[in-house]
């Protein structure tokens, strides 16, 4: 399988949203770490369908989004997850989670249809994944592995993001085989 390179602007442009979630920062403990059990979580995505990140352990990985619609960073790489949906969304199940902070559903949606997504998308208005995963701003990406352990964490969609989801296709693309 060939090593797919999704499209990004400079790094430059990709400079973290300065956006504190203010009580979801406070008082934390440790952020959580590459190697730890990810929390888990049961959520209905807008479309009504149930995501419960359990069910997923042992079978395939799993990709995590926190963004924001007002957001100009997340808005900007909605295209690099949407390939990455495209290209491996059998073997990596990809789940956007609206921070919901200052944001609707209605927001999401009209976003959603001025580009064509279908990306799995939770709406965090209570802010409880946002918490659970200690996300301080966005965008932010957690990458999940087969075992539910927490692989990858990061601010940007960087060469390493890549290439751990460019691993874990083709991982499974050799498996079906």
């Amino acid at each position: 399988m060939k090593m797919m390179m999704f499209a990004r602007k400079p790094l430059g442009r990709w400079v973290l949203s300065a956006c504190l979630l203010g009580s979801s920062w406070q008082g934390m403990a440790e952020p959580l770490a590459a190697g730890q059990q990810a929390p888990t979580f049961q959520a209905t995505t807008l479309d009504g369908r149930t995501f419960d990140l359990q069910d997923y352990r042992g079978n395939k990985p799993v990709y995590l989004k926190f963004w924001a619609t007002w957001c100009s960073y997340c808005k900007a790489e909605m295209p690099h997850l949407d390939a990455i949906a495209q290209q491996y969304g059998d073997a990596i199940e990809i789940l956007t989670v609206n921070i919901g902070l200052n944001d609707s559903k209605a927001n999401i949606q009209q976003f959603y249809q001025q580009h064509g997504y279908q990306l799995p998308t939770v709406f965090d208005q209570q802010g409880e994944l946002t918490r659970k995963y200690q996300v301080v701003g966005t965008p932010y990406h957690v990458l999940i592995d087969k075992q539910g352990k927490i692989a990858y964490q990061t601010f940007l969609a960087t060469d390493q993001l890549d290439a751990l989801v460019t691993s874990w296709g083709q991982t499974a693309a050799e498996t079906a085989h």
